[in-house]
């Protein structure tokens, strides 16, 4: 368990996850708004949704003067390795393509893709106080987004879904493409996941 001595000065997570949750919520809004149940089919928007919701228990615990829990944390680790895929895809794949202006300025693109994701790392890397955790979380990330990835490569093939990533277009997409693409997400997964855990807990906290 977390030390009760960590818990002095909780104001600086505490700011930053309610400007997480005031963000995301305004995100989730706009996004709705624009498509409807439709948004939950993107990458994305899953991982801000997510961390609206670590973010609203991130506070619930620590407003109550409660330890953050474990599962709280592993969510957030994967999230946050999820957001920081998300910043990264758009930013050297879909940005060059789609432009800068679409993924990194317009309507709530800034929340998606930047400003949550780093919002996102600095609470769990260095603003939560948490007991630390087994190195084998640095799999669930990769393991997450193939499942995501997974999930939608079937839709797309049964023609309920048509992408929302090119590498995910079941049919029109060569077999070696798509699985190039899954191999460099998990990769980039596992390699910000170990970074990521390697930060944290340079020490445990107890």
């Amino acid at each position: 368990m977390v030390n009760a001595l960590m818990k002095k000065n909780n104001k600086p997570v505490i700011a930053v996850n309610i400007i997480l949750v005031v963000i995301e919520i305004i995100a989730l809004i706009h996004d709705f708004y624009s498509f409807g149940f439709a948004l939950f089919k993107w990458y994305t928007v899953d991982s801000n949704v997510l961390q609206l919701a670590i973010s609203a228990l991130v506070l619930y615990y620590l407003l109550k003067d409660m330890d953050i829990p474990p599962f709280v944390t592993v969510l957030h680790f994967i999230t946050a390795v999820g957001l920081t895929v998300t910043f990264l895809i758009a930013a050297f794949v879909l940005a060059p393509e789609g432009g800068i202006r679409y993924y990194f300025i317009e309507n709530v693109a800034p929340i998606n893709h930047l400003i949550a994701p780093a919002l996102s790392v600095v609470s769990l890397l260095f603003l939560e106080k948490t007991a630390k955790l087994r190195w084998g979380i640095i799999l669930y990330p990769a393991a997450v987004s193939l499942a995501y990835g997974l999930i939608c490569l079937a839709l797309n093939a049964a023609g309920i879904l048509d992408g929302p990533y090119f590498f995910l277009e079941a049919g029109k997409q060569p077999a070696g493409t798509i699985v190039m693409w899954f191999a460099i997400i998990a990769l980039i997964c596992i390699v910000f996941a170990a970074l990521y855990y390697r930060i944290k807990w340079r020490k445990k906290y107890i």
